[in-house]
């Protein structure tokens, strides 16, 4: 401990891909620097790249060992010289929830250009840094964590809960750079979601707010098909009951009377599913990638993009103005939609490997870790103190 605050957290650790995670003290910054934010974390989401960054499936590799997590939510323990307002102006106090994003380098030319953590040649990423290693307490699988200088950050709302805010700093913010990117339909767009995951099932009821004369998701299980429903799709088709991708586009244009996709987004980050997006599509339209993640190669046949003139485009992550929005979205649209429905389990820290796990094989659609849940938030009463 250094002043009140703490040198070292409990964490969930990966020290090799595919074996079980492992309960350590790891380090924290002996002295803040400027524009950084120490935090006590509420919640963190697991997400499906921690599943494969677990399984060292990433084409971005994480540097062992490390802390997974990358959608968290904390409560600000500390601050840093000059971090006392979010990334939008908005006045920050102890006490006060955050969520944040990655930290640009803020030197390249992507952060010249764009000042988006997406496009940076040099980012540091949560879940992604070796924990041993300066600048310490880059993961939310951990019961503190770092905001780093250069990282965006968000005020959450009151009227967002812990586990939602976790949610929005990936998952939603996720969904609403890719529905940007994929830009405004029209009544006359037939727009298909590939994937009901956590991702897929947020833009869908983004989507289900603007004009279409459908709205497809492609996915599985059952039961996130159901909310794919409940949050505005027209129609799903279930990749368990059509097995093959002939089988699901027949499914497709039997639910769009015969009319193929102008507007697709690819959330699913199955191995076949770029492929059977571009057989899918219609003439001219707008796919929208964001679940392609993993590092394989897989067949595509480029001649479809150009015969039927589409327009492919990439959508990774998202910069801060996506996390705001997402948070936004949250607040404003609870009335609407059934967000909690989403976070399907909850979990204390030293249940990390059963929710990794359950992620994996789908049986959860979103799980949830609550870092204190095992011991309580006794050192925040005892710092607060």
């Amino acid at each position: 401990m250094t002043g009140g605050l703490p040198t070292s957290t409990r964490a969930a650790v990966v020290r090799a891909h595919g074996e079980p995670l492992t309960i350590e003290q790891v380090p924290l910054p002996e002295r803040l620097a400027p524009g950084s934010l120490l935090v006590e974390v509420l919640a963190c989401s697991v997400c499906g790249t921690d599943v494969h960054g677990w399984l060292g499936h990433l084409t971005i590799p994480a540097a062992l060992p490390s802390v997974p997590g990358h959608e968290m939510v904390g409560r600000i323990l500390a601050f840093g010289e000059g971090a006392e307002l979010d990334s939008f102006g908005e006045p920050l106090a102890t006490g006060d929830r955050v969520i944040w994003s990655h930290a640009p380098c803020g030197a390249c030319e992507g952060c010249a250009s764009a000042r988006d953590s997406a496009l940076c040649s040099r980012p540091q990423m949560y879940g992604y840094l070796n924990c041993e290693q300066v600048p310490y307490g880059a993961g939310g699988f951990a019961e503190h964590s770092v905001v780093l200088p250069r990282a965006g950050r968000v005020r959450v709302p009151d009227a967002v809960s812990d586990e939602l805010a976790s949610v929005a700093a990936c998952a939603v913010r996720s969904a609403a750079n890719a529905v940007e990117t994929l830009g405004r339909t029209k009544p006359s767009d037939t727009v298909l979601v590939q994937g009901s995951g956590p991702i897929g099932l947020f833009a869908t009821a983004m989507l289900s707010l603007g004009s279409y004369r459908e709205l497809v998701v492609v996915g599985g299980p059952a039961d996130r098909l159901a909310l794919a429903t409940s949050y505005g799709a027209t129609a799903t088709v279930s990749v368990e009951e059509h097995t093959t991708p002939e089988a699901r586009e027949a499914a497709v244009l039997v639910a769009t009377d015969g009319r193929r996709p102008t507007k697709m987004l690819e959330m699913s980050g199955g191995r076949t599913a770029f492929a059977e997006g571009l057989q899918l599509a219609g003439k001219g339209a707008r796919y929208v990638l964001m679940g392609q993640v993993a590092g394989w190669d897989t067949p595509v046949p480029p001649g479809r993009i150009t015969m039927k003139n589409l327009d492919v485009r990439g959508a990774f992550s998202g910069d801060i103005t996506h996390y705001r929005e997402a948070l936004l979205f949250l607040a404003q649209q609870a009335e609407h939609f059934d967000f909690s429905a989403i976070v399907s389990n909850r979990y204390g820290l030293s249940q990390v490997n059963e929710a990794m796990e359950n992620m994996r094989t789908m049986r959860d659609t979103k799980a949830v870790i609550l870092p204190q849940r095992d011991r309580g938030s006794a050192f925040a009463v005892e710092v607060a103190a």
